[in-house]
């Protein structure tokens, strides 16, 4: 595995390259992941997706977005535009590194719904999308991540602590976000309409409450998916259940 910065001076990527164990024509991955609490949760289930891809012949790239994780900024930089153009960055990145033109981009929860609005608009065509558990309605989030597993606080303003002074700050599953970065979450709305990429596209749902969705391929070539498996952005209660290996197998079927 290969830990490195990428990006420019003013909004440096943090990113981990792991190569294909093999040379079979697999081709390579770009890992797109959630944010906040579901990101550090998730963070090993994706760590292993990237090693089974290795193995299966893919070069891997997984990175953190701008004002997340190891990458450069503070939280309250993030914004979901900005987050859009850093997947972009990521896949020219990951091309150059590769060397491939046959390219698969896999977002998970609000990554996937990044990777939704951000396909068509991506340097570089992907042959295929995975997009697992998506954020298909950004109000429901909002309050999944105001109130998680019962608890009933708001998102209450705080004063700003980073950035110009008419940006309102407020706390949002313990991060200190802008207004316009809720804003945007908020504005998610990928269950009332069609959308169609321009990838073949697998979506795989784990959870009951999301299965109405109407994101497909513009060549026709997509499939939706229901799986029972382990969720494991959630809390680490419920990692007991163990890694969701019925979605890596389902992922990498789909991707040979």
């Amino acid at each position: 595995m290969l830990p490195f910065f990428f990006g420019s001076k003013k909004r440096p990527l943090f990113g981990s390259f792991e190569p294909a164990t093999h040379r079979s024509g697999g081709g390579a991955a770009l890992l797109c992941g959630s944010w906040g609490t579901e990101y550090t949760n998730a963070h090993r289930a994706m760590r292993v997706l990237s090693k089974r891809l290795c193995t299966a012949g893919f070069d891997t790239l997984r990175f953190d977005y701008f004002g997340a994780g190891d990458s450069g900024g503070e939280t309250i930089d993030a914004e979901l535009d900005g987050w859009k153009n850093d997947i972009s960055t990521a896949l020219r990145e990951l091309t150059e590194m590769s060397g491939t033109s046959r390219i698969a981009i896999i977002g998970m929860r609000l990554g996937a719904t990044l990777v939704v609005e951000a396909a068509p608009l991506l340097p570089v065509r992907a042959d295929s999308i995975v997009l697992w558990d998506p954020i298909l309605c950004g109000t429901d989030y909002l309050k999944s991540l105001q109130a998680p597993q019962g608890d009933h606080r708001k998102t209450t303003p705080v004063s700003p602590m980073h950035g110009p002074p008419e940006v309102a700050a407020s706390q949002l599953g313990g991060l200190l976000v802008s207004s316009s970065f809720i804003d945007g979450l908020r504005s998610i709305d990928l269950s009332s309409r069609e959308v169609r990429l321009p990838s073949k596209v697998l979506t795989i749902f784990t959870d009951n409450q999301h299965r109405k969705c109407n994101i497909g391929s513009a060549s026709k070539d997509s499939e939706v998916v229901i799986l029972e498996a382990p969720s494991p952005w959630r809390d680490s209660a419920d990692q007991e259940e163990g890694l969701p290996v019925e979605v890596f197998e389902r992922m990498l079927k789909w991707l040979r």
